[in-house]
């Protein structure tokens, strides 16, 4: 299409040239034009074709034929739109159906809950990526308290407390107060040893029990009447303080009734002596002893085993499977959505203008031909899909695995970080890196439409499970569930985000839409004048 400058050329060309022609055109035959001549001169046709010879005479354009062009132009433009929508409507539904609910589903059944790699947090609650590290778990061998209480730095810190204590400076971690020189004293694990040889985090960060149990923070004097069976024993901190509040009531009118009596035998007085030790825990004090002790304990292992050569290596490896199943399922499905696209096609050729060869099988191989040739002109396409969805595929690998230090996830929490990560990928992408024809406005505004079609996605993936035990429960349908589920998965995701797409161009956040608009005007106007002046070109040349 030429330019506005162009086109002012070419008009006044015309002009020039019409001006240099002769009024006259040659002898007319006379006949008719007499027969024109008593003809009745209709005003109206003259007025409406103004005849001159002079081409450059002014015209006044009238507003309202300007504002109905412009709002015809204007729809023109978003029924063009909603025509592209409906139109890839059926290869996004084919997509979907591929993609995330067909080869995802069937990738989906490799997926684990608490994801591939083990983490502290998920070994705790008893969940394993590998049979290894299970097994490993299962033969950490029996408690034994001697290795716990016979370690070195047991040992130094109770001959450390017992001058403290025989100075009359050692005080009673869980009360505060000083502890008498003869009173029996105990040093306590904050953390039970037991507890300490039992965590499955510690066995998985290959830590010693025994070196771990008996740190500066986790070793603590208190009472023997506090840390002995009656008392904390191997409790943790909060199950003994819920101990202590159960049993306030009883222990306080225990203590009122022995305090009452004049004379205490033996056992009366130790009873007497426990009880008054057992309410005058500062539970406030004793949960801070717990929570500091726990801190450095927590912070040893998770540096010991987040920082070792076997979390990185598992990390790595796990990360290339993954990225490899996601990358398959990515190629696969644009080879499956090509296909399967080019399939009906040729179906509703066939039917429309019959068999291309002599025999139903000669049409039928002649048609594969063409569609063959046609995927594999997308050989780039999907190598493309592939190195996406591997980097996608790793990194959602690395999203779960940070995920489960904190919480476990499910296996179908895990599909929906996959599915998440690549539509983010995918519009990091495009905002980071768009095609040279499209400005910075566009592309986040289309990156926009990825974001939603990636909630969307997961949206879908969450519904699965429902529309599934609903299929489930036609036993019409029982045996045919899955391929039903994903059927309707995925058509209703690939029409929602039809709809989501349609409803954000017409929201039109960022003025982009207003933009296209514009231009679809100025490019409608441009071309209408060009066809006019090429119009008039033929016309002039006739004459």
């Amino acid at each position: 299409m030429s330019s506005r400058a162009e086109r002012y050329r070419r008009r006044k060309n015309m002009v020039e040239k019409n001006r240099a022609k002769p009024l006259g055109y040659g002898v007319v035959d006379q006949e008719r034009v007499h027969e024109l001549l008593n003809q009745d001169v209709d005003q109206a046709k003259l007025i409406r074709y103004q005849y001159s010879t002079e081409l450059a005479f002014p015209i006044e354009a009238d507003s309202a034929e300007v504002n109905r062009l412009l709002s015809e132009l204007r729809s023109s433009f978003h029924q063009q739109r909603l025509d592209d929508v409906l139109g890839s409507l059926k290869k996004e539904v084919i997509a979907s159906i591929a993609g995330p609910f067909g080869l995802g589903k069937i990738l989906s059944a490799y997926d684990k809950a608490g994801g591939n790699v083990d983490t502290i947090h998920n070994a705790r609650e008893g969940v394993y990526a590998t049979d290894d590290e299970r097994r490993r778990y299962d033969d950490r061998g029996e408690y034994d308290s001697s290795s716990y209480h016979g370690h070195s730095e047991y040992i130094a810190k109770n001959r450390q407390d017992t001058i403290s204590q025989d100075n009359g400076t050692l005080r009673d971690s869980y009360t505060g107060e000083v502890l008498a020189q003869n009173k029996k004293r105990n040093l306590d694990h904050t953390i039970s040893a037991k507890e300490v040889h039992e965590d499955a985090g510690r066995v998985l960060a290959e830590v010693n029990g025994p070196t771990a149990a008996n740190s500066k923070s986790n070793l603590n004097p208190t009472s023997e009447h506090i840390n002995n069976t009656s008392g904390k024993g191997a409790l943790t901190t909060d199950e003994f303080l819920a101990k202590l509040e159960r049993q306030a009531p009883e222990r306080r009118a225990r203590i009122e009734e022995l305090a009452a009596k004049p004379e205490l035998s033996t056992k009366e007085s130790r009873e007497l002596e426990r009880f008054r030790e057992h309410e005058a825990v500062d539970a406030d004090r004793m949960r801070q002893i717990d929570q500091d002790a726990r801190k450095e304990y927590d912070a040893k292992i998770n540096k010991k085993y987040y920082t070792s050569k076997k979390f990185a290596s598992n990390t790595i490896k796990t990360g290339v499977d993954e990225g490899a199943k996601m990358g398959v399922q990515q190629a696969i499905g644009l080879l499956l959505v090509e296909f399967l696209s080019n399939s009906f096609i040729e179906i509703k050729q066939s039917f429309n203008q019959g068999l291309e060869g002599e025999t139903l099988m000669h049409d039928i191989r002649i048609r594969l031909e063409r569609i063959g040739k046609k995927c594999a002109s997308k050989w780039k396409d999907m190598i493309e899909g592939f190195s996406g969805g591997f980097i996608s595929g790793f990194i959602s690998n690395l999203v779960t695995t940070l995920v489960n230090v904190f919480i476990t996830t499910s296996k179908r929490f895990v599909r929906m970080i996959r599915e998440g990560v690549f539509s983010l990928l995918k519009a990091l992408k495009l905002i980071l890196f768009p095609p040279s024809n499209m400005t910075f406005l566009e592309s986040m505004h289309e990156a926009t439409k990825l974001f939603a079609a990636g909630g969307i996605v997961i949206a879908g993936v969450a519904l699965e499970e429902v529309i599934e035990k609903f299929v489930l429960s036609v036993p019409a349908l029982a045996p045919i569930a899955t391929l039903v589920t994903s059927v309707l998965v995925g058509s209703l995701t690939a029409i929602s985000m039809a709809l989501i797409s349609y409803l954000i161009d017409k929201t039109d956040l960022l003025g982009v839409i207003k933009i296209e608009q514009s231009k679809f005007v100025l490019n409608s106007l441009d071309e209408s004048i060009e066809n006019r002046l090429k119009r008039c070109e033929e016309l002039v040349a006739i004459q």
